[in-house]
Formats: C-alpha cells, sequence, structure tokens
C-alpha cells in the first residue's frame, strides 16, 4: 500500500505495457469522489479491475487509473459538463495498476452539492467506441504536438478539444451533447436485452433491495417504450425540417420568379398570383420560428431519452451491487462501512436522478403541447394560399391568356409540392402529439420508494442545483463521486 503523498502523477510515472484485461458483459461498477475527484468510495468490482487495493484508492485522486493515450481535452469537456451540473459519459480507456488497459462506457453523475457517482460497465456498441477511439488519437496527436511547442497542461487541452469539436462535426454531431445523446441510450438499448440477476433463494436487506430493484426495473419497461417514440420523433423532426424549409425556399423562389414572368401586366388573374405570392411571403418568418421550435424539441425529446436511459442504468446497478452483496463477492478491506457508503450513494442517484428525469420529461411534454399549437397554427396559414391557388388553377383553366398559360404548369406544380408540405405537417403534428404527455410515473414512483426503503435511504434530500466542479487540471481523470454517509442499515448476506 502506498504512504501518504506517493501516489503516481498518472500517467506520467506508468505507462501501458499493452496488455489488456475485459469487463464483463454483465459486469456494472461504481465509484463515488468528492467534487475534486478523490475517491470516496466503490464496489468490489471496480477495485478487482483497477488492480489496486481498496484502501489504496480511498483518498486517491480518480486519475489514478488516468491511461496516458487519453486526450485532456477529452477530460475538459467532462470537467466543463459537471461543472454545469449535468451529467456526463465517454468512452474511456482506463490503466490498471500493472499497466493493464481496460475499456469502459463510464457515465458521471452529479450527486447533491458534494459529490459524483460514476457508473461504468463493459461498451456494448463497438461502432461508437471504435468511432471515439478514433477522435481521441487525433486529438491526443494534436495535444502532444502542443506540449512540444511549448504550450502548457491547460492550452494543450484546449488544443484537444478543438480538435475533438472539429472530428465531431465532420461525423455529424454538432456538439459533443448530441453523441452524448445517442450514445447513453445506444448502451442501454443493448443493456435491455440481457436478463435481470435473480437470486431466489437469497433473504436479507440486500434481497430486498435485488427485488425491488428488478421490480423497479420492470415498471421502467412503459418508460423505455416512451424513449423509444422520443427517439422517433427526434428523428422524424430531424428529417422534417430541411424538408419544411426546402419547399418554402422553392415556393418563394417561385414567387419571385413569376413576379417578373408578369412584368407589370395587369390581368385579374394575375392579380391573385400577386397575392399568392405576397402570402407566402408572409407565412415565411411563421415557418422560421416553426423550425426553431421544433430544433428545440428535438433537443429535448434527446435530453428526455438520455435521462430516462442513466434512470434505467442506475437501477441496473443497484440490482448488480446487491447480487455482489449476496454472492459475497468482495475484496481486502471492504468492510460494512464501504458497502452502506455505496449503498447510499446508488439510491441519492437514484432519487434524484428520477426526480431530474421526471422534470426533464414534463419540460418536454410542455414544448410537444406547444409544438403542436405551432402546427395547426402553420398549416391553417398554409390552407389559405393553398386553396387560392386551387380556386386560381380552376379559373385559369377556364380562359386564355398568354401569360396565364405560360405559369400554369409552374403553379401546378407548385399546388403539387403544397400539398405535400400540408401531409408532413399534419406528420409531423401526429407524431409530435404523442410525446406531448409524460410518461406515466405512478408505478414507477411507487417502485422507486419501495427500493429507497429497502435501501435504507428514506431522508428527505436537498434540492439540486448547479454545482462547481474544479479548475481543469491536466492530470484530472474521469469523475465519479459520492459523499460518505453514516451507516445506516447492514447489507451483509
Amino acid at each position: 500500500m502506498l504512504g501518504d503523498n506517493q501516489w503516481p502523477s498518472l500517467p506520467r510515472d506508468r505507462v501501458a505495457t499493452g496488455e489488456a484485461h475485459q469487463v464483463a458483459h454483465d459486469e456494472l461498477f461504481f465509484s463515488t469522489t468528492d467534487l475534486l475527484g478523490v475517491i470516496t468510495g466503490a464496489n468490489p468490482v471496480f477495485v478487482r479491475l483497477a488492480r489496486f487495493g481498496y484502501r489504496e484508492l480511498l483518498g486517491a485522486p480518480h486519475n489514478i487509473i488516468r491511461h496516458p493515450d487519453m486526450p485532456g481535452g477529452a477530460f475538459k469537456l467532462m470537467w466543463d459538463t459537471l461543472k454545469a451540473g449535468k451529467p456526463f459519459c465517454a468512452y474511456v480507456d482506463n490503466l490498471a495498476s500493472g499497466g493493464s488497459t481496460y475499456s469502459v462506457f463510464a457515465t458521471i453523475t452529479p450527486l447533491g452539492n458534494d459529490a459524483y457517482l460514476s457508473v461504468r460497465c463493459r461498451p456494448q456498441r463497438t461502432d461508437l467506441k471504435t468511432a471515439a477511439a478514433s477522435l481521441y488519437r487525433a486529438a491526443q496527436a494534436r495535444e502532444v504536438d502542443a506540449r512540444s511547442r511549448g504550450a502548457s497542461a491547460r492550452q494543450a487541452a484546449e488544443v484537444g478539444l478543438e480538435t475533438l469539436a472539429a472530428g465531431l462535426a465532420g461525423a455529424g454531431f454538432p456538439s459533443y451533447e448530441d453523441f452524448m445523446n445517442l450514445a447513453l441510450p445506444a448502451e442501454v438499448e443493448v443493456r435491455l436485452t440481457q436478463p435481470v440477476p435473480v437470486r431466489p433463494s437469497a433473504t436479507g436487506a440486500a434481497a430486498e433491495v435485488l427485488i425491488a430493484a428488478n421490480d423497479l426495473a420492470e415498471r421502467l419497461h412503459d418508460w423505455a417504450v416512451h424513449q423509444g417514440r422520443l427517439s422517433d420523433v427526434a428523428r422524424h423532426v430531424q428529417e422534417a425540417i430541411p424538408q419544411l424549409r426546402g419547399s418554402m425556399d422553392d415556393a418563394l423562389a417561385t414567387a419571385k420568379s413569376l413576379a417578373a414572368t408578369m412584368n407589370g401586366d395587369f390581368v385579374p388573374l394575375l392579380v391573385w398570383i400577386d397575392l399568392w405570392a405576397r402570402m407566402m411571403g408572409a407565412i415565411d418568418p411563421v415557418l422560421v420560428e416553426l423550425t426553431d421550435a421544433l430544433t428545440e424539441l428535438r433537443t429535448s425529446c434527446l435530453r428526455t431519452a438520455f435521462r430516462l436511459s442513466l434512470a434505467i442504468l442506475h437501477t441496473e446497478t443497484v440490482a448488480q451491487f446487491a447480487v455482489e452483496l449476496i454472492d459475497g463477492v468482495t475484496v481486502p478491506d471492504y468492510d460494512e462501512d464501504a458497502r452502506t457508503t455505496a449503498m447510499d450513494a446508488l439510491g441519492q442517484a437514484l432519487e434524484e436522478g428520477f426526480a431530474a428525469t421526471r422534470e426533464q420529461d414534463a419540460h418536454n411534454a410542455e414544448m410537444a403541447a406547444a409544438a403542436c399549437e405551432q402546427l395547426d397554427f402553420v398549416r391553417e396559414l398554409m390552407g389559405i394560399p393553398q386553396q387560392l391557388i386551387t380556386s386560381w388553377q380552376q379559373m385559369a383553366t377556364a380562359g386564355t391568356h398568354e401569360v396565364v398559360d405560360k405559369i400554369l404548369p409552374v403553379m401546378s406544380e407548385q399546388m403539387r409540392k403544397a400539398e405535400g408540405t400540408l401531409a408532413l405537417l399534419e406528420q409531423l403534428r401526429e407524431a409530435v402529439s404523442t410525446i406531448s404527455k409524460s410518461a406515466s410515473s405512478d408505478q414507477v414512483n411507487r417502485a422507486l420508494d419501495r427500493v429507497l426503503r429497502a435501501m435504507g435511504n428514506e431522508e428527505p434530500l436537498p434540492p439540486r442545483r448547479a454545482m462547481p466542479a474544479p479548475e481543469y487540471d491536466d492530470d484530472e481523470d474521469e469523475a465519479s463521486a459520492g459523499r460518505p454517509v453514516v451507516a445506516s442499515r447492514s447489507f451483509v448476506r
């Protein structure tokens, strides 16, 4: 065991040996830290994978497992996100005590105002893991080059972060949040296909926690279905917005072209065309507002799906930790205080996480309801010029005029496109209306209460607020934290 102030200043004091060890498909492990990233607790699986002693890890900076190939820009991004009070997730390579590498998908969640919880698992979406690794290599290369030119660690991390942002944009992700909103639900979706852990013959407090957690997981099925709808609507909106924009741009271009064609001629039928063109121009700003609202709704859908996925992952983590306790999975020095500290942190994550999920889902429903009203309004507005051009077409085909005959095919095509736009608006309205109500949470709330009672975590928690995080330091690793809590219940077998 290392003595005080003898921690290696990773990653400089150790290098990767090239060896690797794997996280099992069904393994979930976690650790807790304070706001500075100092480890305050963990489960035995983390201790085994990190290959340090439990007492060696306690009080150590979490960057004790930082891999030297991980770019500093990735950790700056992490700290910036956590500092804003938001959860974070990423694909991460970690370095165990002997230099062996193990790869994880990590989530880091703020707890209350003074801690973080990080839950890690084996990456299930290897395509996303491979893409992230490619971005990391590019960022790391830029950082190494910057340091060789005299840049500080902070400056090199900024260079790495810029490289990551450029790589994400090139891959179609406007921001890292967009990548997180894809990655976490995708990882959880794969995990949902795995059987839940059961120990039918077990008794005692840990068995009660397992039963309650599995019940909560089952109650989350409707939320998982709701999450699927959110993702579908987000995708539909993303595809529809450029179609709407293209349709309007085409209509405005047609209006300008027809105005030039008329060349000042006064023909009653052409006055109708001029009126149609003016109406389409007046609708354009309204459509801009609608597309902005739909863009915000898409983001809200993805954030809600992210929160739902995090709640599902934390529920599974509680169940897996209960199985560890039932099966007697342990490491040296992992005592009752360690078990209780870990259980209390998981309980806090559940309670705060579900509260945040319900809040985000309610906000999403409000935005969806408002978007439905805007869609109805735009459909009504676009219906007016559509009726106008329909009447014009009927009159135009009954008479003859050189200019009218010339533009008749153009307007017929425009009417066809307008009908397609109205149909698209109707489809969007139908899709958005399916999420204009929050997911039913009564059964989930009852199941959650049962889990928290079984965990002995019944004390009301303080309201969440945006919390500070340490300023970025080159040696900071993925954070994870949870505060130590006075033991409140025994979780031995």
